[in-house]
């Protein structure tokens, strides 16, 4: 009586993975549901709020509806520094603003002198999304399966201190996100594989391939 040959294909536990279908495209953020952008002729404030808020959204690469923002009252001509706020699933972003520098056109409207407004702003934290991570790693591994460990939003802190140059043709820099380390399936190896989070500067995880002699 003859039996057939024990398999010598390696067992993987997918068990602390989470299967999701591999995107056909890069999952690109979809801004189409953030409110209409300011005119123009909107007051300042309102237009850098919705700035600070396309920022935030753009970040995350995913809209929340109930996401809110706004900024306080303040004189460019008089004021160097502002922080706006984003309200993003519920926690708070600082969006701040440095360097506010106001040029005269030498023409009034009566209540004030027109001109141009100049500012350096950036977002002080940003948020990251489990699902919408794990999805960038399906994309880029040509995977179903991958999980990182990390609740399904973290608000993240920027800071210099975990940055590094970019070891890409991407230019920018890196940001590493300390105590979240993710796995995915490598299809062709057939074994799991771990890989601290490290974003671009747009928030999306940074490719594989960018890791060679990064």
């Amino acid at each position: 009586m003859s039996t057939a040959p024990a398999s010598t294909t390696p067992t993987v536990d997918l068990s602390s993975l989470r299967q999701g279908k591999i995107p056909a495209d890069y999952p690109k953020p979809d801004l189409s549901g953030l409110p209409p952008k300011p005119a123009d002729t909107a007051p300042l404030r309102e237009r850098i709020a919705w700035e600070a808020l396309r920022k935030a959204t753009d970040f995350a690469h995913r809209v929340d509806p109930g996401a809110r923002s706004s900024c306080p009252a303040f004189d460019p001509g008089r004021t160097t520094t502002v922080t706006c706020t984003v309200t993003y699933l519920g926690e708070s972003y600082g969006y701040v603003l440095r360097d506010i520098k106001f040029r005269g056109n030498g023409l009034s409207n009566g209540r004030g002198e027109h001109g141009t407004v100049s500012y350096q702003a950036d977002l002080a934290a940003g948020p990251i999304i489990r699902d919408q991570v794990e999805s960038v790693l399906r994309y880029q591994n040509s995977t179903e399966y991958a999980a990182c460990d990390m609740p399904e939003q973290v608000r993240f802190g920027f800071d210099s201190t975990r940055r590094r140059p970019s070891g890409s043709s991407i230019a920018g820099e890196w940001i590493h996100v300390p105590g979240i380390s993710c796995r995915y399936l490598d299809p062709t190896a057939r074994t799991v594989k771990t890989l601290p989070l490290e974003l671009y500067e747009s928030g999306a995880p940074i490719h594989p391939s960018s890791r060679i002699g990064g």
